[in-house]
């Protein structure tokens, strides 16, 4: 099973925490109560050696930064990292498909080594870069000048005079 990234943002700074209610907070990854037993056998500090573990909450937020800091995976540019492999892998044929959404492109692309689809976000400033290294699909060239909208018309209304009937208020 793969390791997990608990956001840390949950947890209060200034509280403290039983185990129980560490498991309750993040109820919806299901965390076990021995997993937070295993954080303290792995450096999560405790307030003191007394029962009921009680844990503070800042030394909880400084464990999981690191935690979910050493759980990253770093990839290269022309790289996608592959949930089945659970690696960074090449992309199939060096094609993907590529969508743009405000300043952002989503791109897809399929797992040299199982074919799994994969996903990886760039900055819009990354576009030329990645027509040099990839074959792009699905990309219009409208996103191609320097200046993108999103609102763009590409037929205009008829002017229609006062005095003549518009045909769509007919229906």
């Amino acid at each position: 099973m793969s390791r997990r990234l608990y956001p840390h943002n949950r947890v209060r700074y200034w509280f403290a925490y039983e185990i129980d209610e560490v498991c309750k907070l993040y109820a919806d990854f299901k965390l076990h109560p021995q997993t937070v037993r295993k954080w303290i056998q792995n450096g999560l500090k405790t307030i003191d050696k007394g029962k009921p573990i009680l844990i503070f909450g800042q030394h909880l937020i400084d464990f999981l930064r690191n935690n979910n800091e050493t759980n990253k995976r770093k990839t290269e540019l022309d790289q996608m990292f592959c949930m089945s492999c659970q690696d960074a892998t090449n992309i199939f044929q060096k094609k993907i498909h590529v969508e743009q959404k405000h300043k952002v492109l989503f791109v897809q692309g399929a797992c040299r080594e199982c074919k799994t689809k994969m996903f990886k976000n760039y900055k819009l400033e990354a576009l030329a870069t990645l027509k040099k290294k990839f074959k792009l699909c699905g990309l219009s060239e409208l996103y191609d000048c320097s200046i993108s909208s999103d609102k763009t018309h590409l037929q205009d209304d008829a002017d229609v005079h006062q005095s003549e009937s518009n045909q769509l208020d007919l229906f």
